[in-house]
């Protein structure tokens, strides 16, 4: 018997592509996208701090919604800036070798204890800081502190380990300086902050070459102490419980001496300048554009924020319409707040082509003016508004996001209602704040412009924009 295919399947082929020409009819006839919901609330936990009789900070954050628990050891005073002088470079290498021994324990065992308690620890350092990120499953907490405390209390800095992490830090350095992006933001932080221990990016390889197994072991005897120090813990936790446990595995520790602070002032600029790097055979240049801003403590810091999501801290902001969408320069201009302890920062900048290197310059000078002389668009500042306080939400729905906002409020001195308070401040910005923030730190007549490109070739198109001093990517001046 001769079988048919039945009929019934094409009826429903027709049926559906009936209701998607519909669905695509009247997608076409909206034209604005629909508006957000209404915010959440946050529903944030009760977060405690209490102090071991050592002076070390506790911060407790009960947040039972998987059972792990995360925490942060952040000492103060123990940045990339910090005994720069003497040892620049030791911040990096000690918090790339700590984790890698301790005076009873090898680098293989604290790697085997961690995979036994589902758990993970990491050091990392900036310019205000070195922070030790550790994980566990809740139920292993206590072994977690215990690991916590004895790699801040007694990293041994194997010299194997160190003579590795030398190793790689010379490479990467090697390899930096064969990439236009490190090179246009060390040569950034060199033209903003001059003497200011901001300035500092990378040792030398001699400086490298030359630290010891001595020389971190007295960099963290007077940087790694408690007093100076707060740890936050986020998860599922008992209060009382953890600080017993956290007590137990931090309260002998010996508290130190308060590292003084003696620091030159960031720089003023009398006139717009540029600092080209010169990398001949570069098909493109990386350009940065910017000033001294602000410290992360200041009254302005909600204002300028959304300043720079406006201007182009956001996908769809005015920089991206302007040289991405409409001219074509880059895929990917931006601009960047970057506030720390003590002074700030911020950049506008791009990668693009020779040929229009000097227009992508005017038309940033272009946006950055607009920003400084004519208010946002109310659609502009609801943008804004919406893009913050939804990244933000996002961030604190997770156990290191939340602890990552705690451990910056303690960090850098902020208001302890500074998450509580964050939707607040955003939604009662208005275009007058931005146009004020804006006019106050987007100086483009004081601005540091940083090229890394090939002078021959666009040498004529720089020029008109100000005094140029010329360097090597060595970081060498060849002419000025």
């Amino acid at each position: 018997m001769i079988r048919t295919k039945p009929k019934q399947p094409l009826f429903a082929l027709a049926a559906a592509t009936l209701v998607l020409t519909s669905v695509i009819a009247a997608s076409a006839q909206q034209k604005t996208p629909p508006a957000p919901g209404a915010a959440r609330p946050l529903n944030l936990p009760k977060i405690t701090e209490r102090k071991l009789s050592n002076g070390l900070t506790v911060v407790l954050a009960p947040l039972p919604n998987v059972p792990k628990v995360t925490t942060i050891l952040t000492f103060r005073a123990a940045g990339t800036a910090d005994d720069r002088e003497k040892h620049p470079g030791i911040a990096q290498i000690a918090a790339g070798v700590a984790n890698e021994g301790t005076d009873t324990r090898t680098s293989k065992q604290i790697k085997e204890e961690l995979r036994s308690i589902g758990g993970s620890l990491g050091l990392g350092s900036d310019a205000d800081s070195t922070s030790i990120s550790a994980s566990a499953l809740s139920e292993f907490s206590t072994r977690m502190f215990a690991l916590l405390s004895d790699v801040a209390q007694h990293a041994s800095f194997p010299e194997a380990e160190l003579k590795l992490a030398k190793e790689n830090t010379i490479q990467r350095i090697h390899a930096g300086r064969a990439d236009p992006g490190f090179l246009v933001g060390e040569r950034f932080q060199k033209a903003v902050f001059g003497n200011h221990p901001y300035a500092f990016v990378v040792p030398d390889e001699k400086s490298i070459n030359a630290l010891s197994r001595e020389d971190l072991k007295g960099f963290v005897a007077t940087y790694y102490v408690p007093n100076i120090a707060h740890l936050i813990v986020v998860g599922d936790i008992d209060p009382e419980k953890t600080f017993a446990e956290i007590e137990k595995a931090f309260g002998s520790w010996k508290s130190g001496a308060t590292p003084a602070e003696d620091n030159p002032p960031v720089p003023t600029r009398a006139k717009r300048q540029i600092y080209f790097v010169n990398r001949p055979g570069s098909i493109q240049s990386a350009i940065y554009i910017g000033n001294v801003s602000i410290p992360r403590k200041d009254k302005d810091y909600f204002s300028l924020r959304t300043a720079d999501t406006i201007l182009g801290g956001s996908f769809y902001s005015r920089l991206t319409r302007n040289i991405r969408e409409d001219k074509g320069y880059t895929y990917s201009p931006f601009t960047a707040s970057n506030t720390q302890a003590t002074s700030g920062s911020y950049v506008a900048g791009a990668f693009v082509r020779n040929e229009v290197t000097g227009p992508t310059l005017l038309e940033i000078f272009y946006e950055l003016d607009r920003m400084r002389v004519l208010p946002v668009t109310d659609e502009e500042l609801k943008a804004a508004k919406e893009y913050s306080n939804g990244n933000f939400s996002i961030e604190l729905a997770s156990q290191s996001g939340l602890a990552g906002r705690i451990n910056t409020i303690y960090t850098y001195n902020l208001s302890k209602d500074f998450i509580s308070d964050f939707r607040a401040k955003i939604d009662a910005l208005t275009p007058g704040d931005i146009e004020k923030a804006a006019a106050k730190y987007f100086d483009t007549y004081h601005a540091a412009i940083v090229i890394v490109g090939d002078w021959e070739k666009v040498k004529d198109q720089v020029t008109p924009f100000g005094e140029v001093t010329i360097y090597d990517a060595e970081g060498n001046v060849i002419s000025k």
